[in-house]
């Protein structure tokens, strides 16, 4: 029987058995397409429901609960759909024994499709196409789980499955038996035809809540197959309500929009972002969603995940397996403020108790590290050839659109960035000042290192590669202020110097020196000093200068200052917790 029958005998069993579908509508099949609905003439916003489908043909859990036998409220396992899926699996694929209930369904499921577009469905060529990404961890997560839920299944429930592959071997398994899946040759206790239903599920199911209004929380992920209005394609936005006539027992969808003659009629699945679409639906649309989002994801240390839940209050929807933590990315929050907690919880250092406004921009920084790499990755996994070796133009196309979807979001999330370090650094304007600043208002230790360094200005520093000499020198000047007398006011501004000799203090009285931290200063020291004492004494003639003092400087510096990735601008912040 041809596609366009199957459709037609499809509609007619619908109609037959309760089903109203306006009569302005007509439903096509097409090889480019596959199922879609037209308006034959302008249909203007109504309350009445274009379709109306009677509960008796819907595909439910409690179906499922009546076959299987199976009475206890809950399976042992997080997916609540996964006896409705193997119910689904029994009816399209047992066909050696007779069945009334699958007699009933037939016309329905004949058009359910074998040649599944998802990438769980796709060769190893294609998957290879997203190796090495977030989209690809989640494929290979998916798999485990259904794994393990179709194991449970056939366990509690006592069914002879063979051949059931392993997380290492799935992808090598469905590459094996996706032409038996083409043709419908396998059996529906197979993991294949497991596969095959929970992804009709997926692409297809309605929440349960649209007929059983009052149904329990722990419930609510439960769904059901909605013959006819799922063969409507879906679009972001567009206005449509599903309901549920009580009295009648059938469930309604209504749409809210205008439709001209030949305007398709689409559904809506929900606000899927493009990754979402092409996991659940096997398709990406080629518009920018404003609904896209990434995730970026990152493996920590059993103790690192434990402390940054405390400390970072990392909320558990970021925990994922394996060591694994998830954030998602949008365009609407390109960082999310549990991911700048946690990178301020793993850029915290020993002497800080909590999470500092250095902490956090600093890890802000070593997060930019990471998008920038994961960006430079993107573009070079969107560079696919036309040509890629056995693998459908139509699957290149999605991934180059999946990519470059995924390329937007890491660039706003690195375009978002500076904007959050600026805001940070607003926050606490009265507890930061840029060493840039500070040059420009310390003129005698400015002109200090004109002479001792040969730079101009602020800019030299970096460019000549003085920075972190500069920075030690002024804090080591800082911490000897009470003997510049004619500088005594300026050096002692709290405004400026934000506790920095307290700090110097407090280093300076647990700090236990060896010998290694002597020979890593000793070359530094030697070429300073005491050459700028003898050239420049009003600077460096004033206090104490020794050795000891500039590894002192250099852990505080550690504890006071960041200096910004982009432009290597040090700021010196003052210790205190930062909320975000």
């Amino acid at each position: 029987m041809s596609s366009e029958s199957k459709l037609q005998t499809f509609l007619d069993w619908s109609v037959n058995n309760g089903s109203r579908i306006d009569e302005r509508l007509q439903f096509k099949w097409t090889s480019s397409a596959g199922v879609t609905c037209y308006a034959q003439k302008t249909i203007g916003i109504e309350t009445k429901p274009l379709i109306s489908v009677p509960k008796k043909l819907l595909i439910t859990n409690e179906l499922a609960r009546k076959h299987f036998t199976f009475m206890d409220k809950q399976l042992p396992t997080s997916n609540l759909n996964a006896l409705t899926q193997l119910y689904l699996s029994h009816l399209k694929f047992n066909l050696d024994t007779s069945d009334k209930e699958r007699d009933f369904f037939q016309p329905y499921l004949d058009i359910l499709p074998l040649h599944m577009n998802q990438p769980y469905f796709w060769s190893s060529n294609e998957l290879e196409l997203l190796h090495g990404t977030d989209i690809f961890l989640k494929i290979k997560q998916n798999f485990s789980s259904l794994l393990e839920e179709f194991t449970e299944l056939a366990t509690i429930l006592h069914i002879d499955v063979e051949d059931i592959p392993t997380s290492e071997t799935v992808f090598t398994y469905i590459e094996t038996h996706l032409n038996n899946l083409h043709s419908g040759n396998i059996q529906w206790n197979s993991f294949m035809a497991y596969l095959w239903s929970s992804s009709i599920f997926t692409s297809r199911a309605f929440p349960q809540l649209l007929i059983e209004p009052t149904i329990a929380r722990e419930e609510s992920s439960l769904a059901f197959l909605y013959p006819v209005v799922d063969l409507l394609n879906h679009k972001n936005d567009t206005n449509v309500k599903w309901e549920f006539e009580k009295d009648e027992e059938r469930a309604d969808f209504i749409f809210n929009e205008t439709l001209k003659a030949n305007d398709e009629l689409f559904n809506n699945y929900g606000d899927k972002s493009k990754e979402e679409l092409l996991l659940g639906y096997g398709f990406i649309p080629e518009d920018i969603n404003p609904y896209d989002t990434s995730s970026l994801t990152l493996r920590l240390d059993e103790n690192h995940i434990s402390q940054a839940r405390l400390l970072a209050k990392l909320p558990d929807v970021n925990l994922a397996a394996d060591n694994c933590v998830q954030f998602s990315l949008s365009i609407k929050e390109p960082v999310p403020d549990s991911l700048f907690r946690l990178f301020g919880y793993l850029s915290k250092l020993k002497s800080e108790n909590t999470l500092t406004s250095r902490s956090i921009l600093e890890g802000s920084d070593e997060l930019l590290t990471i998008l920038t790499s994961k960006l430079d990755q993107l573009k070079n996994k969107g560079a696919i050839s036309n040509s890629s070796k056995n693998c459908s133009p139509e699957i290149i196309r999605m991934v180059k659109n999946y990519f470059n979807s995924q390329r937007r979001i890491f660039q706003a999330s690195i375009d978002f960035l500076p904007r959050f370090q600026k805001t940070i650094l607003k926050k606490c304007a009265k507890e930061c000042l840029s060493f840039k600043t500070i040059y420009k208002m310390d003129k005698r230790f400015s002109n200090s290192l004109l002479l001792s360094f040969g730079v101009v200005n602020f800019e030299d520093l970096i460019k000549k590669g003085y920075l972190k000499q500069a920075l030690l020198l002024w804090i080591v000047r800082i911490s000897n202020k009470d003997e510049y007398k004619d500088d005594n006011k300026f050096l002692n501004s709290s405004f400026h110097f934000l506790g920095i000799a307290e700090c110097f203090q407090d280093v300076s009285s647990s700090i236990v020196i060896e010998k290694k931290d002597v020979m890593e200063y000793m070359s530094f020291y030697k070429s300073l000093f005491p050459m700028l004492g003898e050239k420049i004494p009003e600077v460096f003639d004033k206090g104490n200068w020794g050795l000891k003092q500039f590894i002192i400087a250099d852990t505080v510096l550690d504890r006071l200052v960041w200096i910004r990735k982009l432009n290597q601008e040090p700021i010196f912040l003052k210790k205190q917790h930062l909320q975000l």
